[in-house]
């Protein structure tokens, strides 16, 4: 079991010349997802503070705070205050904000001590959502309004920008295995976090992108065309480090388990094409033994929750909208739905994302035999695309994704971008210009603005009032409590484009052997 099986790699596969530029291409979208952060409290948030702060899983604290937070119902096992989904992305989440307390714990006191003494609290949240101006006011009131910003802040900055941007690295790399030259697979690795919807949901803690950005790591792993990863682990160790990536696709939402059984699938049908039959069941074996640390933290978090270690959290649901179709709201597929997930213009797949509509043609230019991805990595990325549209056109929840825009189908967008890719390389330039176009347009104004009206409400808004950014249309919506001072989107503009011009510009002595020295590593 310890020889490595062959990658299936075009024969022009690229070697990377330069490992510093990955760097770059990292901290570069590192700066730009960093900048485009929101300030949106999602559920996954109060998990991580109840986690570091309370050492538990019951969210008590923050009861009726948010729709999804529910009181077991009186025949789970066990009593307490909980949420309806998996907890993977608050558990990594936790790890920058428990190395951040002591700084956060020592802001927030100084906050709190300065509001003791006053005549009259005037802090206000100027918002039309009423559910809004309500949550603020209930955190104003808990005093834990300023940790949940610092909490948001923290888990962005130290959690989904560096996992999106080490995605974007993967993606480059995978490219090059491709036969594209490291130029033209750097300016697409841009593409992908900037023309699709990388950079709108990687603004905050969300566990649909993360099955996106672990499953493509999961993949790397185990396809590996440069033959990087095969020169240092064993295939046995490869399998083992996917199947934990895929188990913590599934340990971050049930929906994960299509992306975990399918590169596990994927996984066998290697070890068949090019092992024989014999290694078959070694090598579902191994992968599973390297998901199961993730599943196992998954079930042991449903037992201290819920009593119950193999229920999903949204078994104990109260009653809501659509929850008697199918079990708890999950039926068979739905037309509606199918159309909804791919072309609804407040989160559609392609809508949202127009430059992958690329993806489409691929098997005629396959056809053609002018593609470079090959059809067993080809087929994956059609299959963990076709099975997350068809899953979710079953849930009726799709129907409430216009509260945060395009969510379900995110950990389909690094497989089918492959796909777009191959496809971008062949046709007119005109074509691929305009795609590529289109798909920043879009993205960078969904990431904007966060327009709950759609794409065309977002492309509008910029036009008319220009250019902003999250943070600072949420301060604007607050009183001078906060920021003595009116914050505008273009010094943060003018400060990321330093960054990122020192990032490409700076040399420093013994680059190239700092470089080398972090790539052996």
């Amino acid at each position: 079991m310890s020889t490595t099986p062959a990658s299936s790699t075009p024969a022009r596969a690229a070697t990377p010349r330069t490992p510093g530029i990955q760097w770059r291409l990292f901290l570069t979208c590192w700066v730009i997802f960093c900048l485009h952060f929101a300030t949106d409290f999602v559920r996954e948030h109060f998990l991580v503070t109840s986690i570091v702060d309370d050492r538990s899983f019951d969210l008590g604290r923050y009861y009726e705070m948010h729709p999804d937070i529910f009181r077991n119902p009186p025949e789970a096992p066990h009593g307490g205050v909980h949420h309806g989904a998996n907890p993977g992305m608050s558990m990594i989440g936790a790890i920058p904000y428990a190395l951040f307390k002591p700084l956060v714990d020592v802001v927030v006191e100084k906050e709190l001590a300065g509001r003791t003494g006053r005549a009259g609290d005037d802090a206000a949240y100027k918002d039309p959502r009423a559910k809004r101006m309500e949550f603020y006011r209930r955190a104003r009131e808990l005093g834990v309004d300023v940790r949940f910003g610092l909490l948001g802040f923290i888990t962005m900055v130290f959690c989904m920008a560096p996992l999106s941007a080490l995605s974007a690295v993967i993606v480059m790399r995978l490219l090059m295995g491709m036969g594209l030259s490291e130029r033209a697979s750097l300016w697409l690795s841009f593409a992908y976090a900037f023309c699709t919807p990388i950079l709108f949901r990687t603004a905050y803690l969300n566990q649909n992108i993360g099955i996106g950005l672990f499953g493509i790591m999961g993949l790397a792993v185990l396809w590996d065309p440069l033959r990087t990863a095969s020169q240092r682990w064993s295939w046995r160790m490869r399998l083992m480090a996917s199947g934990f990536l895929g188990g913590v696709c599934f340990l971050s939402d049930y929906s994960g388990a299509i992306t975990c059984g399918l590169i596990g699938v994927y996984a066998v049908w290697r070890a068949m094409e090019e092992r024989g039959w014999g290694d078959v069941i070694p090598t579902g074996l191994w992968y599973t033994l390297g998901a199961l640390p993730p599943i196992v933290m998954l079930w042991f978090y449903q037992w201290a929750s819920f009593g119950n270690a193999f229920l999903p959290p949204q078994n104990w649901m109260p009653p809501v909208e659509w929850i008697e179709v199918g079990y708890k709201g999950v039926g068979g597929p739905q037309p509606d739905l199918f159309w909804m997930l791919l072309a609804d213009t407040r989160f559609g797949l392609f809508t949202t994302s127009p430059f992958l509509l690329l993806a489409l043609a691929w098997p005629f230019y396959a056809w053609r035999g002018q593609t470079r991805l090959p059809r067993r990595e080809a087929l994956l990325c059609a299959a963990i695309t076709l099975a997350y549209v068809v899953f979710f056109s079953a849930v009726q929840y799709t129907r409430l994704q216009w509260v945060t825009g395009i969510r379900y189908l995110m950990p389909v967008i690094p497989f089918l971008f492959l796909l777009a890719v191959d496809v971008v390389r062949v046709v007119p330039r005109t074509v691929a210009a305009v795609a590529l176009a289109a798909g920043f347009l879009v993205d960078w104004s969904l990431a904007m603005t966060r327009s709950q009206a759609g794409v065309l409400q977002a492309i509008n808004t910029v036009l008319h009032e220009g250019l902003s950014l999250p943070v600072v249309t949420t301060l604007s919506k607050m009183t001078a409590s906060y920021l003595p001072f009116r914050l505008t989107a273009w010094p943060l503009y003018v400060v990321a484009a330093l960054m990122v011009l020192a990032i490409w510009t700076i040399r420093r002595p013994g680059r190239q052997a700092f470089a080398k020295h972090l790539s052996a590593a």
